[in-house]
């Protein structure tokens, strides 16, 4: 869990769900929609120990502002505050008597905040800038129930990232999920991914990599798998 400071805002995991609904909203997507969608595209956020309770704000304060908050949202997050259980977790994760201290009051003020409808909604900013993608690697596992794909992110013709993700599907499935696994900016870096089995994958990057995100397992509906990485 990325936190750089106590407010509720103050995560990776809170700016990559909030942004991640408004580009959806940005683009035309009903508050429903690009709620769903963010749900599924952040589902490892929403399902991580350490990083759901900051998904659960993020959505909650996406939805607050187009006003559109939904009552199971809202009172999941009411839970969340009203528990304790965000304090605890970071009683867990080190922070001192003064950070929590801040944390609660900064949890209740925004708790306070979304408990009011907000007057005016906010507004579709409209997106002018070219997106395109380059997909390097899509890779089946050897059970076709789940796909690797790494893809470099260009916006007007610049380039933006290399993100990877794993999604499942297959034919007939009446549910498909999953998320990122990792991403950095370095253009043209050389990846490379192979299927020791279809719970293992190894992937092989230039050394020197600094990733944004890094993970070394990747989960959806009780199939799990695990990611190694090695250098060249």
């Amino acid at each position: 869990m990325g936190m750089w400071g106590v407010n509720v805002k103050d995560s990776d995991s809170f700016a990559d769900v909030y942004d991640g609904f408004f580009d959806f909203y940005n683009n035309g997507a009903s508050p429903e929609n690009a709620s769903s969608e963010v749900k599924e595209s952040f589902s490892e956020y929403f399902e991580d120990y350490e990083d759901s309770n900051n998904s659960w704000f993020a959505l909650a304060y996406a939805q607050w502002e187009t006003k559109s908050l939904e009552q199971s949202v809202y009172e999941k997050v009411l839970s969340i505050i009203n528990s304790g259980s965000d304090i605890k977790l970071w009683e867990e994760l080190g922070a001192n008597k003064d950070d929590l201290k801040k944390r609660k009051i900064a949890l209740d003020s925004f708790l306070e905040e979304i408990s009011s409808e907000k007057k005016t909604k906010k507004r579709r900013k409209r997106r002018k800038h070219d997106y395109r993608e380059n997909k390097i690697i899509e890779l089946s596992a050897p059970d076709n129930k789940k796909v690797f794909t790494v893809t470099e992110e260009f916006t007007d013709g610049k380039y933006l990232r290399t993100s990877a993700s794993m999604v499942w599907s297959s034919v007939g499935a009446r549910i498909s999920g999953g998320g990122s696994v990792f991403y950095f900016s370095r253009e043209g870096a050389q990846v490379s991914a192979n299927w020791e089995n279809s719970q293992k994958l190894a992937i092989t990057i230039e050394k020197g990599i600094e990733f944004w995100q890094k993970d070394e397992t990747a989960f959806f509906n009780g199939d799990r798998v695990q990611v190694t990485y090695l250098y060249n």
